[in-house]
């Protein structure tokens, strides 16, 4: 089954897909938030091209397990994603932007400088912890 994952901010939205079965996600770039109509378009826009069968969501939870305030905002977005027939999966993403900065760490500055860059990786650790943490 094709998987998207979604790093959520306020200012972008991190992309990257995979496949259940498989331990790999690739990043996809990212979308920049213009409101939820035009995110709901790019991402159902993004589905379609990628054929995904549903999204893993990234929920910034508090250290404490707890709601943020922007993981209300991501509650938000994955309500209307839902209520427009995706299948939608939350996943704990609190220490995936840290993965995704340790990953970048090794990439060419002006990669690193690039905005979204960050949202993106953040999307393909949080899709590979929820891939592996699935049956093949």
């Amino acid at each position: 089954m094709k998987v998207g994952a979604l790093d959520v901010g306020e200012a972008r939205i991190g992309l990257a897909v995979g496949e259940t079965g498989s331990s790999w996600a690739f990043g996809r770039g990212y979308v920049v938030r213009e409101g939820l109509e035009a995110d709901l378009e790019a991402l159902r826009q993004f589905a379609q091209r990628e054929g995904l069968e549903r999204f893993v969501v990234g929920l910034p939870l508090r250290s404490d397990g707890g709601m943020s305030a922007q993981a209300e905002r991501v509650m938000g977005l994955v309500e209307a994603l839902r209520q427009a027939g995706f299948v939608v999966e939350l996943l704990d993403e609190r220490f995936t932007t840290k993965l995704g900065q340790s990953r970048l760490r090794s990439a060419p500055k002006r990669v690193r400088q690039e905005k979204g860059r960050l949202d993106e990786a953040a999307a393909i650790a949080l899709l590979e912890s929820y891939l592996s943490s699935k049956p093949a």
